[in-house]
């Protein structure tokens, strides 16, 4: 018995030539803000200019407490309506206690500051004004809302980290939907919260910041789809017809960027009118 294929079949089928017919483009985004919270009740310790970010727990004779990063890239390299297939992290590890401890990546929930406090130990200096601190997003006006950071609970991506030397986060499922979110709505990128092991003394891991030189510096690589010239032409073939109609249909109510004719967040009405305006062209 022959079947007929169902729109969501015609929809998969659709967008399999769409990423045939549009070729992906990668970039890497340069790091434009990081610091490092250091575990202190009052706040009063800071790394928003210095040349590293730490992770993880320092020894007993520093105190014992806990380093954690924050670090935030560019992305406006990468076009509005894009679609992110594929993102990797690359952090220089400068320095390191002995052992090999996960490092782990975190969508940051809530924006916060670099100041121009500096040091080039992993002790901290007094906070700037902007600076992020343990207990403030931005000094000395605006706490986080509990101390040590605001950051989502779910892992974008980890890696084990061991002896100095550039160290790469692969691509994660997560990790490419904290990115396709960026482009998709820029003012929700705030970076990420780097977490390292907070259990074990010794465990902190010291990486280069973006004032550390261009040679050591962080990068984000990230491989997208650009949208089509026309926004209707949703499969990127030069013609606006059937199989833009598949794809549209199919990923309706959703949030799916190269289906999103009118760039507004969510695949409707609207951009079913702009592509039967556009039909033919």
């Amino acid at each position: 018995m022959t079947r007929t294929p169902t729109i969501a079949a015609l929809a998969s089928l659709a967008v399999i030539a769409c990423s045939a017919s549009i070729e992906a483009t990668t970039v890497v985004c340069s790091s434009i803000q990081d610091a490092t919270l250091i575990q202190d009740p009052a706040g009063e310790f800071a790394l928003g200019a210095a040349y590293n970010i730490y992770a993880g727990r320092v020894g007993e004779n520093s105190g014992g407490t806990i380093r954690r990063g924050l670090i935030k890239f560019n992305c406006a390299s990468i076009p509005a309506g894009s679609v992110v297939t594929s993102v990797q992290l690359k952090l220089n590890l400068s320095s390191t206690q002995a052992g090999t401890y996960t490092v782990a990546l975190h969508r940051a929930l809530l924006s916060w500051g670099e100041g121009t406090s500096f040091a080039f130990g992993g002790g901290g200096a007094a906070p700037t004004p902007g600076d992020a601190t343990w207990t403030y997003r931005f000094y000395p006006s605006d706490p986080w809302p509990t101390p040590g950071g605001s950051y989502s609970t779910t892992v974008s991506a980890s890696k084990s980290i061991g002896g100095v030397g550039w160290y790469t986060w692969g691509s994660t499922f997560n990790l490419v939907a904290d990115v396709q979110q960026w482009v998709d709505q820029p003012s929700g990128n705030l970076g990420w919260a780097v977490i390292g092991n907070e259990t074990v003394l010794q465990a902190v891991k010291r990486f280069d910041a973006r004032e550390s030189g261009v040679t050591t510096q962080p990068q984000l690589i990230v491989t997208f789809t650009p949208p089509p010239a026309n926004p209707a032409d949703v499969n990127g073939d030069g013609q606006i017809g059937a199989a833009d109609l598949t794809i549209v249909l199919g990923a309706w109510g959703t949030a799916h960027a190269a289906s999103d004719i009118d760039n507004d967040g969510i695949v409707g009405a609207t951009d079913l009118t702009r592509l039967f305006a556009a039909w033919g062209s």
